[in-house]
């Protein structure tokens, strides 16, 4: 990748997204709520990406990092949060991928695309702590697969990164204290460990990498 390839982050406003937008300062486009942009409406995103392909043509990678929490058990999901962790994690990621990539793809030069998961969604075990974010991001890998097969063709990679227990200002604190036991590292993750992967998925090494989880969790016994 080079400094001149433009990179658009989607969620880029706080916590990991954050982290990468100031990664790559100087050719990311951050688009949020706060800027105007709402990944859960297909509108809002269609004219967004009108006016960023009018200035930049389409971007060479596309990182969504769009996603809130809740930790609560399934039986005591309400109807209103299960939409909101659908509408925020999935919904999103599909919108987004729906305004962008095909333009990505009709550039006829190769592309990245990066989607977040959740360390442990894509194994075949239940997950408790938070199941209907779990179950939304396990989808958004399911995502991401079906994706990659469509533009792989074309140069454009879609992997997915899935972290761990990551430290950054606006991280579940006291999730993350009673979980850390759990991690052989012995650490909570940094957004540095995140911004060094993502890194790797858009650099020239990671061409022939395409439908993947790369999971960032110090060996997470979740």
């Amino acid at each position: 990748m080079s400094a001149s390839e433009q990179i658009l982050i989607v969620g880029g406003g706080q916590g990991i997204g954050a982290a990468l937008a100031a990664a790559h300062e100087g050719r990311a486009t951050v688009w949020t709520r706060s800027t105007g942009v709402d990944a859960t409406d297909p509108a809002s995103l269609q004219a967004a990406f009108a006016t960023y392909q009018a200035e930049h043509g389409a971007p060479y990678a596309l990182l969504h990092c769009v996603g809130d929490f809740a930790e609560q058990p399934l039986l005591s999901t309400d109807a209103a949060t299960w939409r909101h962790l659908l509408a925020s994690n999935l919904d999103s990621a599909f919108h987004v991928i729906q305004a962008v990539v095909p333009a990505m793809v009709a550039a006829g030069r190769p592309g990245r695309v990066v989607l977040f998961a959740a360390a442990g969604v894509d194994k075949d075990k239940g997950m408790l702590r938070a199941p209907a974010y779990f179950a939304a991001k396990a989808a958004v890998v399911q995502l991401a697969r079906s994706l990659a097969l469509e533009t792989a063709a074309a140069g454009v990679t879609v992997n997915v990164v899935a972290p761990g227990l990551i430290d950054h200002p606006h991280s579940h604190r006291d999730s993350q204290r009673r979980m850390l036991p759990r991690v052989p590292a012995g650490r909570l993750g940094s957004t540095g460990d995140i911004v060094a992967a993502v890194g790797y998925l858009l650099s020239p090494a990671a061409a022939y990498v395409t439908g993947q989880v790369l999971t960032v969790d110090g060996g997470l016994q979740a």
